[in-house]
């Protein structure tokens, strides 16, 4: 499934490295956190993980909280506030996938694959709304939600360790975040085709 992106240009090369190696740590780590499940979600910083035995989740909304994680309040700053709210109904309006960003604060939201576009917007819009009730005047706030996701961020709160910055810092995140969502498709496919092969 990773495989796929290493044919493509450089810029490509080094997320798909990285995807790689979070799914290889996701599926030996699946079976440690969830040993004889019939069904699982794991979710590693750069890809996730499903799989279930009985029903069928492709294409089907699930807005149930899955994780969300919360950074420290801001205290009083309007500024901060109004440009996250500008981030996060720019984020309600994304059609499958979107980046955004207004003055210090950036965010990004994404839907599974398998998802309708009208599903998707509910689901972005119940997720972010959940962020926004759940995580109040939090600096920085993730939810993920049973099939999409949403993230925003002070700029800084999610510093690099010294020397890694690159030139292209933006595109390569979106390469692995496209990266990631592409091997996910392929993995709910192949998980559907092996379903229904089963009975």
């Amino acid at each position: 499934m990773v495989t796929i992106l290493h044919g493509q240009i450089s810029l490509f090369t080094r997320a798909a490295h990285k995807i790689k190696k979070c799914v290889g740590r996701s599926v030996n780590q699946i079976g440690l956190v969830c040993p004889y499940t019939t069904g699982a979600s794991l979710q590693l910083e750069g890809c996730y993980l499903r799989y279930e035995h009985s029903g069928d989740f492709l294409g089907k909304l699930d807005t149930s909280v899955r994780y969300k994680k919360c950074s420290k309040s801001v205290d009083n700053d309007v500024e901060f506030f109004r440009r996250r709210d500008d981030v996060l109904a720019d984020l309600q309006t994304a059609n499958g996938f979107r980046v955004s960003s207004s003055g210090l604060v950036q965010g990004f939201a994404q839907c599974l694959g398998d998802l309708t576009v009208s599903d998707c917007s509910s689901c972005l819009a119940d997720g972010i709304g959940k962020l926004k009730s759940m995580c109040g005047s939090a600096a920085a706030a993730d939810v993920f939600l049973g099939q999409c996701y949403a993230r925003y961020w002070a700029s800084g709160y999610y510093d690099e360790t010294p020397g890694s910055h690159d030139n292209d810092e933006v595109g390569r995140s979106v390469a692995i975040i496209v990266g990631v969502f592409t091997g996910l498709a392929v993995l709910v496919v192949l998980l559907s085709i092996c379903k229904k092969a089963m009975g």
